[in-house]
């Protein structure tokens, strides 16, 4: 990509922004449930907008939302990445992007093909039980580990996931964490995804999610984000502590 100019962290921000608005006004035709979540909500409560180094954003949706979502979403500029496989995009995984085509990231271990994006990950039903719930997440985290290996190029990658192709580990991911035990329980969790067990969450939240600002325009947030914002970050989650992605991205 050395023939193409490299985007400042303000143009993808500028676009990340674009992508956001394009998701919301969707949703809100169709009645699809959202939230903004992890770094994005908490620019949205500490800065209004993005975390000023951050170069991503990450939006929730129950279960049953994140399908009717990547069976529906269509749009003019944007693409949806969901199990997506051809020579110009490639992305799989249990949750999906939405992404900027005319973009491109720099990806030079992984399979990986796409632009800037929004991260969209699905809340799957979990057991009451602490202990059945933590063994139930990982089981589902250790099926998507294999799925992100299978997409890499580095040996230690290659001698996790060999056994099977991606497919299988597709197939055997999203069957597990659909366990029909749990369908329908008052309690739902970022698994598919994630690296830790703690958003665990009450279903009934999205039945009080408010309009929450992000750089001078609404999108949708849990109504009470302090609670959610001391589970994931701690009650210190107002002190800022700088990290980012730090993705390089170019304009085709």
């Amino acid at each position: 990509m050395d023939n193409h100019t490299e985007l400042t962290l303000e143009e993808k921000q500028s676009i990340i922004l674009e992508i956001m608005k394009d998701i919301d006004r969707f949703c809100r035709k169709n009645g699809i449930r959202y939230t903004l979540s992890s770094g994005t909500l908490l620019g949205a409560v500490r800065h209004k907008g993005f975390i000023p180094w951050d170069d991503d954003a990450d939006m929730f949706m129950l279960r049953e939302d994140f399908d009717r979502f990547v069976k529906t979403y269509r749009s003019d500029r944007f693409g949806l990445l969901f199990n997506t496989r051809s020579d110009k995009e490639f992305f799989a995984s249990g949750y999906a992007k939405v992404n900027d085509p005319t973009t491109h990231i720099a990806e030079t271990l992984t399979m990986a093909n796409h632009g800037v994006f929004v991260d969209i990950f699905p809340l799957d039903y979990v057991p009451d039980d602490p202990r059945e719930r933590k063994y139930h997440m990982h089981k589902v985290m250790s099926l998507h580990n294999r799925i992100y290996h299978r997409q890499r190029r580095d040996l230690l990658s290659i001698i996790k996931s060999y056994r099977h192709p991606l497919d299988w580990w597709m197939k055997k991911m999203d069957t597990t964490v659909r366990d029909p035990r749990y369908m329908g329980n008052h309690l739902v969790a970022h698994i598919v995804g994630s690296t830790n067990y703690r958003t665990v969450l009450e279903k009934n939240r999205f039945d009080t999610l408010a309009d929450i600002t992000f750089e001078g325009y609404n999108f949708l947030g849990f109504s009470d984000t302090d609670s959610y914002l001391t589970m994931v970050y701690g009650p210190d989650y107002m002190t800022p502590k700088k990290w980012s992605h730090n993705l390089k991205v170019y304009r085709k």
